[in-house]
């Protein structure tokens, strides 16, 4: 290989690149470091030039880092070390952050051997390290994938009550029923409906109806409280309760506690013609283990449930006629 001449300006260009650039020689002592490079790792040349790197960085020693450049080095092909598998193997800071209080820099780190490169020291082999900072795109994707994550929450969300919706009740409904026919356990449904809540609106307004669902709504998750309990505004003033685990004595005593609690609430309710203050009608179905329905046919026989309890006069609850197992 002819000798090359560099221009006087290399120097310059190369300690003005946006990322660290690190040189090896055969000994793996570092023979080249670039500005950007100890600017990041808060070094003078005299700290890392003609130094192992592992005598400079102890914590590459029994490092992935270390195993891919001898790698790279044994097959004479580059590697490439992702910021997703090993986010920071060079303890690189922003500049004008304490370390003590600043995170390292993630990083994308190159590896390429550079073989007998230099004709003056045909004996002699250099390495390559090119690390970029790739901090900013990683925390890019963390806040799209936390805005999708929101837009995907509001998705299944009632934004009146902050209750889940009928999309978020088809989803975990499967989803229970599946789990349950795998484990032999049951799902309940309690499906709820406030009485005469058209009379309630009428007479307070829709204001005073928003604030009725809203403390129902609080109520339900309160009680529901199960980390797999799903509780969902099902349409108007239908409230749906999803109980994984729960057998038919179980969600029968959760309704009636909801219905008290509610009563307890004491919010005056003039139009009602059972009770001087707001109620709530309920019904109860079960799937269970040699008896399990598919979401649609529970969800129908909770609301088959719910309107029995409604016709025997509301406030209260009824369960659902499904045959004797």
């Amino acid at each position: 290989m002819d000798n090359l001449v560099c221009p006087p300006w290399t120097g310059w260009a190369l300690d003005h690149m946006q990322l660290g650039l690190l040189v090896l020689d055969g000994q793996s002592q570092v023979v080249f470091a670039n500005q950007w490079f100890l600017r990041h790792a808060r070094l003078s040349p005299e700290q890392i030039l003609n130094k192992s790197l592992v005598e400079v960085f102890p914590q590459l020693a029994r490092s992935q880092f270390t195993l891919f450049l001898d790698h790279a080095l044994g097959s004479g092909f580059p590697a490439l070390l992702s910021q997703t598998l090993h986010p920071a193997p060079f303890p690189l800071y922003q500049p004008s952050s304490q370390r003590s209080q600043d995170k390292m820099l993630r990083q994308s780190i190159r590896i390429i051997p550079m073989g007998y490169q230099v004709a003056s020291e045909s004996d002699q082999r250099y390495t390559l390290i090119q690390i970029s900072d790739v901090t900013n795109s990683v925390m890019r994707e963390r806040l799209l994938k936390a805005q999708a994550s929101k837009l995907q929450d509001m998705a299944n969300l009632d934004t009146l009550t902050g209750l889940g919706n009928r999309r978020l009740l088809n989803d975990k409904l499967t989803l229970e029923l599946r789990a349950a026919s795998r484990l032999g356990t049951s799902v309940a449904a309690v499906m709820f409906d406030i009485d005469y809540f058209k009379q309630f609106n009428d007479l307070y307004g829709h204001l005073v109806g928003d604030e009725c669902l809203r403390q129902v709504a609080a109520v339900l998750r309160d009680v529901c409280r199960r980390p797999h309990d799903v509780v969902v505004r099902f349409g108007g003033e239908e409230l749906v309760a999803i109980l994984p685990e729960t057998d038919h004595a179980g969600a029968m005593q959760l309704a009636r506690d909801v219905l008290q609690r509610v009563r307890d609430l004491a919010m005056v309710h003039a139009g009602s013609t059972i009770a001087p203050v707001l109620t709530l009608s309920a019904g109860v179905a079960v799937s269970e283990p040699g008896r399990i329905l598919s979401p649609e046919a529970l969800l129908d026989a909770a609301d088959h449930a719910l309107y029995r309890a409604k016709d025997a006069g509301r406030n209260q609850v009824c369960a659902a006629l499904l045959p004797a197992l």
